[in-house]
């Protein structure tokens, strides 16, 4: 899982890197750019979890798919719309740079949100 964090790091530095291209239009059956960012981050946060149990690498795959298949399930999309439109913003850099902004920004909110919650009496 850990060389998974390395890969997309890599996958981000090259993604700031690529030429400016003109925003393209989002194509049916893609999800918009507000649903991309909140499923991500659910399944980053499952990855997370995920990670923090110490689990074996094949365990943890499993898991991973499972709790995967569940955030996809809650939200009501299929898995093939969610790779759809993972490959859709892969093919359009820039727009895949936004998302993952405003992921990371929502997910610095969340932690900012957790770390400043006075503690439970």
């Amino acid at each position: 899982m850990k060389e998974y964090r390395y890969y997309f790091i890599i996958f981000l530095i090259l993604v700031s890197n690529t030429a400016c291209e003109t925003k393209s239009k989002v194509e049916a059956g893609i999800l918009s750019h507000p649903e991309m960012v909140s499923t991500l981050m659910d399944v980053y946060l499952s990855e997370q979890k995920i990670i923090s149990l110490n689990l074996k690498r094949d365990s943890a795959e499993f898991l991973f798919k499972k709790l995967n298949a569940k955030v996809l399930e809650s939200r009501n999309i299929q898995d093939s719309v969610f790779q759809k439109s993972y490959d859709f913003y892969l093919a359009h850099p820039k727009e895949l740079e936004e998302i993952y902004s405003a992921l990371v920004d929502s997910l610095n909110l969340r932690q900012q949100r957790l770390v400043s919650k006075p503690a439970a009496l």
